[in-house]
């Protein structure tokens, strides 16, 4: 049986709570976790040296000295609002994989076991083009094939893709995450994983409902991390588990546990990964992870 490990990713704090001393004591002793994903919006990997290393050693000291441990570092809101490895443009797609180097050794700075997250995002044009959406993915899947080399050297463990909530956010469904990860692992220098969310499980471009807990069950085996957030199974919602969302929403922590527990992985880490508007007040972004943790804590 799987060890399952209850977490948050920091992106809440972006704004809010940008000094890793803040964040990491909201994280410790206000919310009480231990397990910290580490979002890139609180720190833009092409930050210039000696910068970026001055602010890597900060946020290990704070994690250090309240215990927090940071196994993974991932995207955040930043990055996946662009197109990222999948732009139509060649140059930007090279300024891309310059920005997951740096994050890669972001990562490595931060003592972390692995890096990842959105990986691309095609243009209707390129996905509309039978021939420009194979070329796309192609790229895509080399890049981050490449990348693995990076990881290598750095010492790093796996990379994470994550599952999209969209069809132009590859990959969409199981059978495209099979699909991508048998290609991209195929030569790859550290395994590439997948990232599973739960809200990702979009029904809009299949045309039917989709159970997030089957989809977990049939991509369980490539799965080391699991966002967590609530949602109606209409779209990529991003609630917390208050009352509020959790009596209209389809996603079940004891379901959810049950399975990762199944994991034939180690370990699997659940991480809430809620999205606040920007004008929520400060001590309801708290207090809505506070209940959610009360909520799953019940379950492990």
């Amino acid at each position: 049986m799987a060890e399952i490990v209850l977490g948050t990713s920091n992106a809440f704090a972006l704004r809010n709570w940008p000094e890793p001393a803040s964040w990491v004591r909201i994280i410790s002793e206000d919310i009480g976790l231990e397990e910290v994903q580490f979002s890139f919006d609180l720190l833009d990997p092409m930050l210039p040296e000696p910068g970026r290393s001055a602010m890597c050693r900060e946020v290990v000291r704070a994690a250090d000295e309240h215990g927090l441990s940071i196994t993974t570092a991932f995207t955040g809101l930043i990055v996946y609002a662009q197109n990222h490895l999948a732009h139509p443009n060649p140059l930007l797609r090279d300024r891309a994989r310059e920005w997951y180097v740096g994050a890669l050794e972001v990562t490595t700075a931060l003592s972390a076991e692995a890096c990842g997250g959105h990986i691309g995002a095609m243009s209707v044009a390129d996905f509309s083009d039978e021939g420009r959406r194979a070329l796309i993915q192609t790229c895509t899947i080399d890049a981050v094939r490449g990348l693995t080399g990076v990881a290598a050297e750095l010492g790093l463990e796996y990379l994470l893709w994550e599952l999209m909530p969209t069809r132009r956010e590859p990959p969409h469904t199981p059978e495209e995450a099979i699909d991508i990860l048998e290609a991209v692992n195929d030569g790859a220098r550290v395994p590439v994983r997948l990232c599973f969310d739960v809200g990702h499980c979009s029904p809009t471009a299949l045309g039917r409902t989709i159970d997030p807990h089957e989809w977990l069950e049939r991509l369980l085996p490539w799965s080391p991390v699991i966002h967590l957030q609530q949602t109606d199974g209409r779209g990529d919602r991003h609630w917390p588990f208050s009352p509020e969302y959790d009596s209209v929403g389809i996603i079940d922590p004891g379901r959810v546990v049950e399975i990762a527990k199944g994991s034939p992985l180690e370990r699997v880490l659940l991480l809430f990964e809620f999205s606040h508007a920007f004008d929520t007040p400060d001590q309801k972004i708290v207090d809505d992870h506070k209940w959610s943790v009360d909520v799953w804590s019940k379950w492990l």
